[in-house]
């Protein structure tokens, strides 16, 4: 190592350089950031849905208890007291469907908030949360599934299982779903 007190200032910084282009590391790569795209996933019957993850507040156990309300088609299956809040369940196959879920051990209720409506929907089974990256979402290709078309918002085909985006707001602003008297 030189003596650094015999050098003159610039001589000295030209030094520091030439040490510390030595020792840097290289500048990070210019890749692009991916964007993920992240969603509970659930079934219903052999549809495989994924919706946003800040449309569903929670996700809870089919309950116990159930009180009955006169007067509602028979997808309402009841109001459950959640946390001291009163809320109906919506069998959600069997209102957009027609056919009622066999409740089993893999039911379970999400509970929605949206647009001032909330409710829990009873779906088959909840598979988690998934993520995807933003750009391989499909907003052409229609669903396959004609009941769950109209409140589709594009799918998500990974590892071979297409994954179809439910919208939750639509769901809550359709005539079908508002419309549970009798």
């Amino acid at each position: 190592m030189t003596n650094t007190l015999i050098k003159s200032p610039f001589q000295w910084l030209q030094d520091l350089e030439r040490r510390t282009k030595q020792r840097a590391k290289g500048l990070p790569r210019d890749t692009p950031i991916t964007q993920i795209w992240r969603g509970i996933a659930f079934r219903l019957r052999e549809a495989f849905l994924i919706t946003p993850l800040n449309e569903i507040h929670e996700v809870l156990y089919y309950p116990s208890r159930l009180a009955k309300v006169p007067g509602a088609k028979s997808w309402v299956k009841g109001l459950a007291n959640i946390r001291g809040r009163l809320l109906p369940v919506i069998d959600l196959n069997a209102c957009l469907e027609g056919n009622a879920t066999t409740i089993e051990n893999r039911s379970r209720i999400l509970i929605i908030n949206q647009s001032g409506v909330s409710s829990g929907l009873l779906v088959d089974e909840v598979l988690g949360i998934k993520h995807f990256p933003e750009h391989i979402r499909d907003l052409d290709t229609p669903c396959k599934e004609t009941w769950i078309a109209p409140f589709a918002k594009g799918l998500f085909t990974y590892e071979d299982i297409t994954w179809t985006v439910f919208d939750v707001h639509t769901l809550v602003e359709n005539e079908l779903f508002l419309n549970a008297a009798l």
